[in-house]
C-alpha cells in the first residue's frame, strides 16, 4: 500500500464507484468491489457487518473465505457479542491489529470470535460505515499474515468505507421501502380477506341456522308429533301394557338422540370436555357410522396436547375445518381409510387429513361451498391450508397453524 500513489488510489476509488453502480443488495455490492479492494489490500477475507433496524443485532455479508459469520446470511448476530463491537457501538474510530488471535480487544466473555481462530485471521482492519450521520455497520478486512496492515491502510480503508456506506444507505432505504410496501399490501390483503371472510361466515351462520331449523322441523318435531299421537292413543285406552310403554320409551329415546346430534353439531361438547384430538376422533366415528363398506379411521396426535392450550375460538375453528374435510371425504370420495395426523412444526402446528378416495376434482371451486368455508376459516386464524392430490388416489389436506395464533 505504501507504494500506491494518489493517482492510483483515485483510479481504484473510481473503479469501485463504477463497480457498485446498479447493484441492488449488500452481497452484490461487496462481490463487485472485492477485486478492486484486493488491489489496494491483499486480503483473505472481507466482510461488512450491517446493523439491523432494531439496533441490537447485525447481518454479515462476506467475500473471500467463507466463515461462520456469514455462512447463514439470514442468521443475525448480536452486537454485544461481536468481536468488533467497539466499532459497531461507536466506542472506537477503528481497529487495527497485527495479530487478532492474541489481541484482547477481539476476545471477551461471550464473543463470537471462533472464525478468527478457525480462519487464522491475524491482520485485521475494522473501520465504520457512516452515512447521513448514522452508523450503518463496519467494513472488515483480514489477512492470514501477521503485521500485514498499517495506519496508512486504515486511512485508505476509511475512504472505501465512506464510498460504500453511501451506497449501502441507499440499498437499506430501498429495502425498507420495499418492506413497507409488502407489509402494507399484506395488511390490505388481510383486511380484505377478513371482510370477505366475515361476510361469508355470516352467510354460513345464516345457512347453519336454516339447516338447524330444518333438522328440528323434519326430525325432532316429527318425532315429537309422533310421540304425542302415541300418547293420545294410549290415553284413550282403558289399559296400557308394558309393550306399549316400551315403544313409547324408544320413541322418546330416539328423539333425544337426534336432538343431541343437532346440539353436538352446533357446539361440539367433546371439544370442551376432552380436547381437540378426542373431538376429532369422535367426529370421525360419527362420520363413518353405518357406512358400507366400512372405512378404516385413525387419529395420531404428536402434539402432546399443544393445541388444547389455545384459545377456545381457535380450537373451534380448527375443529370445523377438520370436520368439513372429514365430511367431504366420507360423502364424496368413498375412501377405504380416513386418517388425521396432528404434529408440531418449527413454526407452529400442522394437521393433516388423508384419505384414499376419489380425490378432489381439478375443476373444483376453492372459493365457495365447503372448500371455500375451509379457506376462509383458515385465513381468519392466519393459517395456511392446501389440498394436495395423491398419485395413488385420494386427497391430502394440510392445515398449518402458526405459533402466533396458538399462543396469542
Amino acid at each position: 500500500m505504501d507504494s500506491l500513489n494518489k493517482d492510483a488510489l483515485l483510479d481504484r476509488v473510481l473503479a469501485i464507484s463504477h463497480a457498485i453502480a446498479g447493484q441492488l443488495d449488500y452481497q452484490s455490492v461487496l462481490r463487485q468491489v472485492a477485486g478492486e479492494i484486493y488491489e489496494l489490500f491483499e486480503f483473505d477475507h472481507v466482510d461488512v457487518a450491517i446493523i439491523n433496524p432494531s439496533g441490537i443485532d447485525f447481518t454479515v455479508y462476506e467475500v473471500g473465505m467463507e466463515t461462520e459469520w456469514g455462512r447463514n446470511i439470514k442468521g443475525n448476530h448480536t452486537i454485544v457479542n461481536s468481536p468488533v463491537r467497539s466499532v459497531l457501538l461507536g466506542e472506537l474510530p477503528f481497529l487495527l491489529t497485527d495479530d487478532a488471535l492474541i489481541d484482547e480487544r477481539f476476545h471477551f466473555e461471550g464473543a463470537f470470535d471462533s472464525p478468527i481462530f478457525e480462519a487464522a485471521l491475524h491482520s485485521r482492519i475494522i473501520v465504520p460505515l457512516h452515512a447521513h450521520g448514522s452508523l450503518l455497520g463496519t467494513l472488515n478486512i483480514s489477512n492470514k499474515q501477521k503485521q500485514k496492515y498499517n495506519q496508512t491502510d486504515v486511512t485508505v480503508a476509511n475512504y472505501i468505507a465512506d464510498l460504500l456506506a453511501t451506497y449501502f444507505f441507499a440499498v437499506s432505504q430501498g429495502e425498507e421501502a420495499k418492506a413497507a410496501v409488502i407489509a402494507e399490501n399484506q395488511a390490505l390483503n388481510r383486511e380484505n380477506m377478513l371482510r370477505i371472510g366475515a361476510l361469508r361466515l355470516t352467510e354460513g351462520m345464516e345457512q347453519e341456522r336454516k339447516r338447524i331449523g330444518m333438522d328440528l322441523h323434519d326430525q325432532t318435531l316429527a318425532d315429537l308429533t309422533r310421540t304425542v299421537r302415541h300418547i293420545s292413543r294410549l290415553r284413550r285406552r282403558e289399559e296400557v301394557n308394558v309393550h306399549d310403554l316400551a315403544l313409547l320409551e324408544d320413541e322418546i329415546d330416539t328423539c333425544l338422540k337426534e336432538l343431541r346430534n343437532i346440539i353436538e353439531d352446533t357446539k361440539p361438547g367433546v371439544l370442551e370436555l376432552f380436547g381437540l384430538s378426542q373431538a376429532i376422533e369422535a367426529q370421525l366415528l360419527r362420520a363413518v357410522a353405518g357406512i358400507r363398506p366400512s372405512i378404516s379411521i385413525g387419529v395420531i396426535d404428536k402434539t402432546e396436547a399443544y393445541l388444547d392450550a389455545a384459545d377456545e375460538s381457535l380450537q373451534t375453528t380448527i375443529f370445523r375445518i377438520v370436520q368439513e374435510a372429514i365430511n367431504n371425504a366420507v360423502k364424496h370420495s368413498r375412501p377405504t381409510y380416513l386418517k388425521v395426523e396432528m404434529s408440531k412444526t418449527e413454526t407452529g402446528a400442522r394437521i393433516e387429513i388423508m384419505d384414499d378416495g376419489a380425490g378432489i376434482d381439478n375443476d373444483a371451486d376453492m372459493t365457495s361451498g365447503g372448500l371455500g368455508n375451509m379457506n376462509v376459516r383458515a385465513a381468519l386464524i392466519s393459517a395456511e391450508i392446501s389440498f394436495l392430490p395423491v398419485k395413488a388416489g385420494g386427497t391430502h389436506v394440510v392445515l398449518d397453524i402458526p405459533f402466533e395464533a396458538v399462543v396469542q
